[in-house]
């Protein structure tokens, strides 16, 4: 036996389908704006990120330069350290100093003008 397709209410209804058809429009353009505003808002926090990234790399960039300064400054001072001289040292010019005192020595003038002084005195007794 043979079947015999369905019958279904085949009665066209044209303003049924208007209606779904409006209906699907509108939602079609209540996503396609929702759509655009979800564009609009990430392309402005894409550019507010963007700026935000290069005022943070010139920030990192500066202070590697600084960093960079600084360590070159660092370098001098401690080369400049290295050729003074060392406590050590120092304490071995303090005990010359002090085992010769200076204090107590002449000038060649001071000595001439002794000498000088002396001659006469005996040139005199003479």
């Amino acid at each position: 036996m043979e079947q015999q397709p369905v019958q279904q209410d085949s009665a066209f209804d044209p303003a049924k389908l208007y209606v779904w058809v409006k209906s699907l429009e509108g939602k079609v353009n209540n996503l396609l704006r929702e759509l655009d505003v979800l564009k609009n808002d990430f392309v402005r926090k894409n550019l507010s990120l963007t700026k935000e990234l290069k005022v943070l790399s010139d920030d990192v960039l500066e202070f590697k330069r600084s960093q960079d300064q600084s360590l070159q400054k660092m370098d001098i001072i401690i080369k400049e350290l290295k050729m003074t001289a060392g406590y050590e040292e120092v304490q071995v010019l303090k005990k010359y100093v002090d085992l010769w005192s200076p204090m107590n020595f002449v000038t060649q003038r001071d000595l001439e003008r002794a000498i000088d002084a002396r001659l006469h005195i005996t040139k005199q007794k003479k």
